[in-house]
């Protein structure tokens, strides 16, 4: 995997000190130019798991911002980052007279008092929540593809107690200038991303259905290659191309947009350097998921969709996915992200297991809403062709053809594990109110009539999950209108 930013900083800024009497105007005043080398995605790799003192800790069904865990002074950088849109809304210059360098440039006067620094480690305060907000702001906002490197100045003052306080501050963000010749190149495609984003129709109303349909889409509208943007979510929305940076930072974007917690995940897939993802869902449970490794070319796989630590795979030589600590894992996550004296942020604990214990056919179009125990399925999809059975426990977790029976082909239907785990799912055909196999106008009849109060709402769970066609918990006259649509092949 790329680092974030190659792009070393070499530049040397004129550093200038001017000291004011404090005696003659009650505050000392100093400013000074820091630079330094780029991030990286591997920017520190733990030791031991003593080798940071107190890290920054996400727990299962906490926020999944990194910003929630930053210091104070970390998010007034932070912040800036986000309100001048990682610095599109600042200023385009370059850091050095050759005009080498282009950068984005935000410029800030902060309140009196906001920003305390020790006077002594003035320069260890403001370097550790530069980097703090940083590397937060890599993390949760991928449509900041430019960012990694950067540099800064401060102007400190002191206030009436005598304690010292960044006051003026500047900071510098340059970019990969290997594919981005310029700012004006940057904004373009910054803007092209967001349309793509934006534009992008994530077809489902369950969480597990939105997943599921963004992981397939960008496993058919990529392929894995290295090429300039191939590690920015640009290589997938705007080349079609990318390597797992951009797989799991498109991934996230489109999460982002759906509101379904999604953070990134860098460090090791079988020893190699690696990026991939970490969602939460509605269980409130954390899960590995892969997209660059389930897209198989000709075929997508389900090998490391929300997977489990405990997940074994015949395809990784018989390793499990791993909790992202473990050396047999295949899955080895940094432990500890943009380490930076006693800062760290660190990444939540997956579940054990897998999500389900079933799996869609690669082709199916199947979703499962694990809730409510329901498998959703498209009005002419046969219903013992979408799924097979697997399951993290078995010596390898390769999908059984026998595991799961069918019975029914319609809402109301069963689908019945068996083994290795007891489960069983009731089958749900979208639009199929009146379970007979068809989504026609008796349908559409059997929903206008609940909304004209000249029927009975459905008390049998499945029917009324089948009349509640946009999955709001109530059937009114929106459903109504897409169960018309849907049956007339007017949307997909």
């Amino acid at each position: 995997m790329k680092r974030i930013f190659c792009v070393l900083l070499s530049v040397l800024f004129f550093s200038t000190t001017l000291t004011v009497s404090p005696l003659a105007l009650g505050l000392e005043r100093q400013s000074e130019w820091y630079t330094f080398e780029a991030l990286e995605d591997e920017y520190y790799f733990p030791k031991k798991n003593t080798d940071f003192v107190q890290p920054n800790m996400f727990y299962s069904g906490s926020s999944y911002k990194f910003r929630n865990f930053l210091t104070d002074s970390q998010k007034l950088i932070y912040d800036l980052i986000s309100k001048y849109k990682g610095g599109l809304l600042g200023e385009p210059s370059y850091s050095d007279e050759a005009q080498t360098i282009p950068v984005f440039k935000i410029q800030v006067k902060f309140p009196d008092g906001a920003f305390l620094v020790n006077y002594d480690t003035r320069q260890n305060d403001v370097t550790t929540a530069v980097i703090g907000a940083m590397t937060a702001a890599i993390d949760d906002f991928p449509e900041y593809f430019w960012l990694g490197g950067f540099s800064y100045s401060c102007n400190y003052s002191t206030n009436d107690s005598g304690k010292y306080y960044v006051k003026n501050f500047t900071l510098l963000l340059p970019f990969d200038t290997g594919s981005y010749a310029n700012c004006d190149t940057v904004i373009s495609c910054y803007n092209q991303l967001m349309a793509a984003v934006d534009s992008f129709d994530v077809k489902g109303t369950a969480r597990y259905e939105k997943v599921k349909y963004i992981h397939d889409s960008i496993c058919k509208m990529t392929t894995y290659t290295e090429c300039a943007m191939a590690y920015q979510p640009t290589g997938v929305f705007l080349n079609g191309k990318a390597v797992c940076e951009g797989y799991a930072e498109a991934f996230k974007l489109l999460c982002d947009r759906e509101n379904i917690p999604c953070l990134l995940v860098v460090g090791t897939g079988n020893g190699g350097a690696h990026k991939w993802n970490y969602v939460r869902m509605d269980d409130g449970k954390w899960y590995g998921m892969d997209v660059t490794w389930d897209d198989q070319v000709t075929r997508i796989d389900y090998n490391y969709f929300l997977t489990g630590s405990e997940s074994i795979n015949t395809v990784s030589e018989n390793t499990k996915f791993g909790n992202g600590t473990e050396s047999e894992g295949n899955h080895i996550n940094t432990g500890a992200h943009f380490r930076e004296s006693d800062f760290a942020l660190t990444y939540p604990t997956i579940s054990t297991q897998s999500y389900t214990g079933i799996i869609q056919m690669w082709n199916s179009e199947a979703s499962f809403d694990n809730t409510r125990n329901f498998i959703f399925i498209p009005k002419d999809a046969v219903a013992n062709q979408q799924i097979i059975c697997t399951y993290s426990g078995w010596s390898h977790n390769a999908p059984s053809t026998n595991a799961a029976t069918v019975t029914g082909v319609t809402t109301g239907g069963k689908v019945i594990i068996t083994s290795p785990v007891s489960k069983t799912y009731t089958i749900v055909r979208n639009g199929d109110v009146n379970k007979d196999n068809k989504v026609d106008l008796s349908d559409y009849n059997a929903v206008r009539n609940i909304v004209m109060c000249k029927q009975e709402s459905y008390s049998d769970k499945a029917q009324f999950a089948a009349a509640d066609m946009n999955g709001d918990g109530i059937i009114d006259a929106f459903d109504a209108i897409y169960l018309d649509l849907y049956y007339q092949d007017l949307v997909d």
